[in-house]
């Protein structure tokens, strides 16, 4: 076949992007070899059928003939197509970058690179307009996170790089300003990147052999009031103390308060990043409570910011806020907002995995579970491994719950198969917990759910009400009524 990593990438590049990647292959400066019209020829030949590796045009020996047509073509022997196809392959690599460059600097760029040839040449005036023009632009933008720290960073470097070629020793030739700035991006990033780990910690067993370096320092000057306190540090030091205690309390809406606050200041996609933090901490109260209002108020969040496109990255929306968006709304019996939501964002506009058509099916059999269509339910459950472990568990889960409610006489195995993949997971102590707890609580409810009289009836409808730890609880709630 054809390069096969030429083929996913051109498959996948936006029409937008197609287009100016063509603009970029037929310009000299970028394609000027000896076969630059034999790549962009190739190159409109592969996009011309959508760069499916099993079109029969796009088969190597088909392309082969009709680039090489006076040359006999032999399979699994290297040939000037192979050559072709990694030379076009480099010039996509090469298109990738200099569009991320772009993106990433922008005018700013443009200015440092003007700064470097003027210091190079020693235009000392023109130098120093050039980085009063970088300076406006750093000023006027709103930004104040990590990466507008890092371009002040930079600029205060090339400041310091040309008063070093002249230095009279009478001051600190800018190097002051190079540590301050260098040191808030740091700062900056080692906080966001802490929250990030205490994130992971909630969710999966991890064996903290090493914790991360200077992390204690870094909170100790971002402090109020300390040479590292400048308000992104703040938002990540509370997020951080949210992220390792149990109890959120008040300081959840504080937190939101601030970042909202502060949305200027921050790039978008940190800022979508905290508010997934967010929604992660509104959840973790709800499972800490169980109550409908706390559900209420997570579905309430997470509609807010549906609506206000936080959960969108590259038009995709997470698979596991996908789910969350259903379970919720279907939880409080919003069942024809489901159904819209599942056909408004089909499997093609679920990202984060390599199954959305499967977690889709699985979101929609919950949908007519919960509908009590439990035939329906299992027909659209597409049983298979997830790679993600939580959602190959969920798929169990959903799977039991179906046997329960038909009486199926493979609910006892099904109970047990659940309970072995959560053990043999690596999520954490926590997660698990809320799984194992489920399943203890339905063997109770198999035994003596229908015996009203029952004094442990009453004692296991309230265990079930008071527990923190418990998936379905709803459910089980229900099947006690």
């Amino acid at each position: 076949m054809l390069n096969r990593k030429l083929l996913e990438v051109l498959k996948y590049l936006p029409a937008v992007e197609k287009k100016r990647l063509r603009q970029f292959l037929i310009s000299p400066y970028f394609n000027n070899g000896s076969q630059s019209n034999e790549i962009t020829r190739l190159y409109d030949h592969i996009v011309r059928y959508d760069a499916r590796e099993e079109h029969p045009a796009l088969s190597k020996q088909a392309v082969f003939d009709k680039f090489f047509p006076d040359r006999q073509f032999e399979e699994n022997v290297k040939s000037p197509l192979d050559a072709l196809t990694s030379k076009l392959f480099h010039l996509v690599r090469r298109f990738l970058a200099q569009s991320d460059m772009e993106q990433e600097y922008g005018e700013l760029y443009e200015h440092l690179s003007l700064a470097r040839f003027y210091r190079k040449f020693a235009f000392e005036e023109r130098f120093w307009q050039t980085i009063q023009s970088v300076r406006r632009i750093q000023e006027e933008s709103p930004l104040r996170d990590a990466i507008h720290f890092f371009n002040q960073y930079r600029v205060e470097e090339e400041e310091q790089l040309f008063r070093g070629l002249y230095n009279s020793f009478e001051d600190d030739v800018n190097l002051n300003a190079v540590h301050r700035n260098l040191d808030l991006f740091y700062s900056i990033l080692k906080l966001e990147y802490t929250c990030a780990l205490a994130y992971q910690k909630r969710t999966a067993q991890i064996e903290e052999k090493n914790k991360p370096l200077l992390i204690e320092s870094i909170k100790e000057l971002s402090i109020e009031g300390g040479p590292l306190d400048v308000p992104i540090n703040r938002i990540y030091r509370l997020l951080m103390n949210l992220l390792e205690t149990s109890e959120v309390g008040e300081s959840l809406e504080q937190l939101e308060s601030q970042l909202d606050h502060l949305k200027d200041q921050i790039s978008i996609d940190r800022f979508k990043d905290l508010k997934a933090y967010i929604r992660f901490l509104w959840f973790q109260r709800y499972l800490n409570s169980g109550d409908d209002s706390s559900l209420q108020n997570t579905f309430n969040i997470y509609r807010k910011h549906l609506d206000k496109g936080y959960f969108y990255y590259d038009g995709l929306i997470p698979f596991t806020t996908h789910r969350n968006l259903v379970i919720f709304a279907l939880k409080l019996g919003h069942f024809i907002w489901v159904n819209d939501f599942l056909d408004s964002h089909p499997p093609e506009r679920i990202g984060g995995t390599r199954y959305p058509s499967e977690i889709h099916s699985l979101n929609l059999a919950e949908y007519y579970f919960y509908l009590k269509e439990f035939e329906e339910a299992q027909k659209k459950l597409v049983y298979r491994h997830f790679k993600n472990p939580t959602f190959s568990i969920l798929a169990d889960l959903l799977l039991v719950k179906i046997y329960f409610e038909t009486q199926n006489e493979l609910m006892d195995s099904r109970m047990k198969a659940l309970d072995q993949k959560v053990r043999r997971s690596n999520l954490s102590r926590e997660t698990k917990i809320r799984y194992y707890n489920f399943l203890k609580k339905l063997d109770k409810i198999i035994k003596y759910g229908g015996q009203t009289q029952n004094p442990k009836r009453a004692r296991l409808i309230e265990e079930i009400k008071t527990m923190p730890d418990i998936v379905a609880r709803e459910w089980l709630l229900e099947k006690l009524a």
